[in-house]
């Protein structure tokens, strides 16, 4: 059984790989910078990750000066022996959306923009950036050992927030999915890592994730996230 697994999830990470070259991309207004490396435990499995956005308004034909940029991040982890997802609470489901998708905030933290602490500063997972700084992201999502047969994904989009002089607010400005597997040994590796600019329909998945978050936000004390545009539309 653990062969036919690692041999179904071979054939998985071939067919997903060349589906994510072969899709149509939804073009960043800038580049991004993915860096990950497999954390194989023996109480857990994941990854360690960040990701760097570089803004370039003229990729979308704009000249918009932003002072901050930062991301908003939604998951999903899919249990290939019970045929479903799976969530680490009852707060992080609730918000989830068709297909498992849910925007990635801890519990407690009030904004849904990823790494933004509840005073609006950001935490050391998440630097800022603008015109001229990169935005990085990082991460290290994890599951248990026990937790065999997985597949965790991410969305994280990078977005232009917080007004002021700022002339592209709450404008999306780049997508760039990541994932990993974990095989029905309990092992996860650099080769079990996928990642590219993501592709047309998720910006709308993400649409949903963000509404979900607001109907969920006024009962739990959370911001809601204001109406966002798409800088590359």
């Amino acid at each position: 059984m653990k062969y036919r697994t690692k041999t179904i999830l071979g054939l998985l990470l071939i067919i997903f790989s060349f589906t994510l070259v072969s899709c149509k991309k939804i073009n960043p207004c800038g580049s991004f910078t993915f860096t990950g490396v497999a954390n194989d435990g023996a109480a857990s499995n994941g990854i360690t990750m960040n990701l760097r956005f570089s803004f370039d308004p003229a990729l979308c034909g704009s000249d918009c000066n932003t002072t901050t940029i930062c991301y908003i991040q939604m998951v999903r982890t899919f249990d290939f022996s019970e045929g479903t997802y799976s969530y680490i609470s009852e707060e992080h489901e609730a918000r989830a959306i068709e297909y498992g998708w849910y925007i990635d905030r801890l519990t407690g933290r009030n904004w849904g923009y990823y790494g933004r602490n509840n005073n609006g500063t950001f935490a050391n997972n998440l630097t800022p950036g603008n015109n001229l700084t990169d935005a990085i992201l990082f991460d290290a999502p994890s599951r248990s050992d026990a937790m065999r047969n997985i597949w965790w994904q991410a969305v994280s989009a990078s977005v232009s927030i917080d007004g002021g002089v700022n002339s592209c607010n709450n404008n999306f400005l780049g997508y760039y999915y990541w994932s990993w597997f974990v095989d029905a040994d309990g092992t996860v590796t650099d080769d079990y890592i996928i990642k590219g600019v993501a592709w047309k329909s998720l910006h709308l998945v993400m649409d949903d994730a963000v509404t979900a978050w607001n109907t969920q936000a006024p009962d739990l004390g959370h911001n809601l996230f204001p109406a966002f545009d798409k800088l590359m539309y």
